[in-house]
């Protein structure tokens, strides 16, 4: 059976080969900003599990190809703070924190280029390589070794190697192939407080003091999509930022798409038909046609029939890596079913076991902002799914204020708008907003980072809902439940009376 044979892969991308990354990578449009040699300063913003260390993977991977004399250095947030560097002067003001950062950049960038050169000749290189043996980012080369044994031996006072003076100048001056930055997880740690929102804003303005200074430098940055927002209204400098940073989404179509990649990418245990160029159908169809094979076509959602993928990509927040986890879960469950193909009351077995992972997932994200994250979410067991801004408030006060303190980025939360405000900006909470004869539109924190911050608004009168990845879990109320029993309980009233 293909069921019990496909795997749909790892969860992580950036922990797989690069060869299986390549076989299913989904490629969006805003991706090609990061790999134009023209466009030296990218930021991606994005949730856990959006794919922000996979896109950086994927781009070093793509520059190797592309240019192979470029130089990619990838590193981490936590592989850059001021202790990475011995950098331990106290920094009292916006200049200094800029320039600490441009010192940061500037070794990070000559560490590597020191790795690169083979025989030094100019005062310059002669100066990184031994900063950079010193430092332990380079090995000594045979003849070095030789000259430090023989010191030794003789008890030579040779001068020691000495430590670059000013990594800023001696980058400016010497010759260097471009060099690509790629910082995965800026933010990692990051708490909504003046000093670190100094500390982080600051970075963006070294970024591009160094790209207007020096040549040949290109930067990629990822960071949380709730920090963005947060820094940006922090610092007004930032204003010239904002043209250069851009949200991961997943589209229902590039979930197709993502579930369709993993599916083609295991065409030896599965019986796909001619390439979609040798056949009638669209792109499109032929995509649908693919996750056939895996899942049912259509499920039931709400009153109507919606294709499968469409349901993985709200309940997975629109995350691949949870898509993946449910989509492991739900073809578990298919299997001890004795089933082909994947169905909708397999998503439903499983949806509990999944809510319960996305609230650690949760909890694990932000419990260095909020100790007490997991009570938090945990108060709104057994609430309604849909709330208005005073429902909401009344929720929050009941089962929370008066039980607890409760403290953000080590402020302590006066009033349930605040609470409210620090659930919406993780994205437990998602703002909904109702008009006749449209529908409704959803709104994250990314988007409408405003809501919730004045005591007197009313938020455009936004609905509050929690999201549906965390209400099976919370054993969170269907929505028009309440409506449907009055409307029961009227159908009763109706009948009685024609009976009589």
């Amino acid at each position: 059976m293909i069921l019990e044979e496909f795997d749909f892969g790892n969860e992580a991308g950036d922990d797989v080969p690069v060869a299986e990354l390549k076989s299913y990578f989904v490629e969006q449009k805003m991706f090609k900003k990061f790999t134009n040699d023209q466009k030296r300063f990218c930021v991606a913003t994005a949730k856990k599990g959006v794919g922000k260390s996979a896109l950086l993977k994927w781009l070093s991977i793509g520059i190797k190809d592309r240019y192979n004399d470029d130089l990619v250095i990838r590193v981490r947030g936590a592989e850059i703070t001021r202790d990475s560097f011995k950098l331990t002067n106290v920094l009292a003001n916006p200049n200094e924190y800029i320039r600490d950062w441009m010192i940061r950049l500037c070794a990070l960038i000559n560490r590597e280029i020191a790795k690169t050169i083979k025989f030094a000749i100019t005062d310059d290189q002669i100066t990184l390589v031994e900063s950079a043996e010193l430092d332990g980012y380079k090995e000594k080369n045979l003849l070095g070794c030789l000259i430090s044994r023989f010191d030794k031996v003789l008890g030579s006072s040779q001068p020691k190697n000495q430590e670059v003076k000013d990594h800023i100048e001696i980058l400016k001056r010497i010759e260097s192939p471009r060099v690509w930055i790629l910082i995965d997880d800026l933010d990692a740690t990051f708490q909504n407080t003046d000093n670190e929102c100094l500390a982080l804003s600051t970075f963006f303005s070294a970024c591009r003091y160094i790209l207007q200074d020096i040549e040949g430098v290109n930067l990629r940055v990822t960071m949380r999509s709730d920090v963005w927002p947060t820094i940006r209204r922090f610092d007004e400098s930032l204003d010239k930022m904002e043209q250069y940073v851009e949200e991961i989404s997943w589209s229902e179509k590039d979930f197709r798409k993502l579930l369709y990649r993993r599916i083609e990418s295991q065409s030896a245990i599965i019986p796909f038909d001619m390439p979609v160029k040798e056949t009638n159908l669209s792109q499109e169809q032929y995509e649908e046609k693919s996750i056939s094979l895996i899942f049912v076509p259509k499920v039931p959602w709400g009153d109507k029939d919606i294709y499968s993928y469409k349901v993985i990509h709200t309940l997975s927040y629109h995350r691949p890596r949870w898509a993946v986890q449910l989509c492991k879960l739900a073809k578990n469950s298919a299997i001890r079913r004795n089933r082909t193909l994947i169905q909708k009351d397999d998503i439903d077995d499983v949806w509990g076991e999944y809510g319960a992972k996305r609230i650690s997932d949760l909890v694990a994200e932000h419990k260095h902002q909020c100790k007490d994250i997991e009570e938090l979410v945990n108060a709104f067991r057994g609430g309604d799914r849909l709330m208005g801004r005073d429902d909401l408030f009344k929720w929050i006060n009941n089962r929370i204020m008066e039980h607890m303190s409760v403290f953000f980025d080590g402020k302590r939360a006066t009033s349930p708008r605040e609470v409210a405000r620090f659930l919406f900006r993780i994205g437990f909470l998602v703002a909904r907003s109702e008009e006749k004869g449209t529908g409704y539109h959803h709104y994250s924190f990314r988007e409408m980072p405003d809501l919730l911050s004045s005591r007197t608004d009313n938020d455009f009168n936004m609905k509050w809902e929690i999201h549906p990845c965390y209400r099976q879990a919370l054993d969170i109320k269907k929505i028009n439940r309440s409506l449907r029993m009055k409307k029961g309980r009227g159908a009763s009233k109706l009948n009685s009376c024609l009976k009589k």
